[in-house]
């Protein structure tokens, strides 16, 4: 399996559109980070995202193979709600790396996320990825609110 994907990535699930980013779109990746501040402030312990880290966290997707960044989109209103990313291929040719999944505040405890969670793995799947794993950083887990 190539980690890099063939065609542009158009996943629904039964509220969100799931699509990857690519250039251009590094205002709209920075827009839900600035959403998500509370996501930068557990995870780096600053008040929120650099103010280009939608453009560096698209950057470094783009000039990664298997790397990809989606929004995730309410298919009712079409608003963008959260961001996932994934390494396909990392670290093994049928693995995939969960690097990132956030969802605005105003949309958690709405299983959003777990929708858009499974959403992506259907879609790995079918491209022969037989697991995600995700990392932690474990001096970050007292803080974290996934953990707590």
């Amino acid at each position: 399996m190539s980690a890099a994907p063939t065609a542009p990535i158009d996943i629904e699930t039964a509220r969100l559109a799931i699509r990857a980013l690519g250039a251009g779109d590094e205002d709209r990746l920075q827009r839900v980070f600035d959403a998500c501040a509370d996501h930068f402030a557990a995870l780096t312990g600053q008040p929120g995202p650099a103010r280009d880290a939608g453009a560096g966290e698209l950057a470094a997707s783009l000039a990664t193979p298997g790397r990809q960044v989606a929004l995730l989109t309410l298919l009712e209103s079409g608003q963008e709600v959260g961001a996932v990313g994934w390494w396909a291929g990392n670290p093994a040719p049928d693995r995939a790396l969960l690097g990132m999944l956030m969802v605005v505040p105003a949309h958690r405890g709405e299983g959003l996320a777990r929708e858009a969670l499974e959403g992506v793995e259907v879609w790995l799947a079918g491209r022969g990825i037989a697991a995600l794993r995700t990392a932690f950083q474990r001096r970050r887990l007292a803080v974290h609110p996934v953990v707590k």
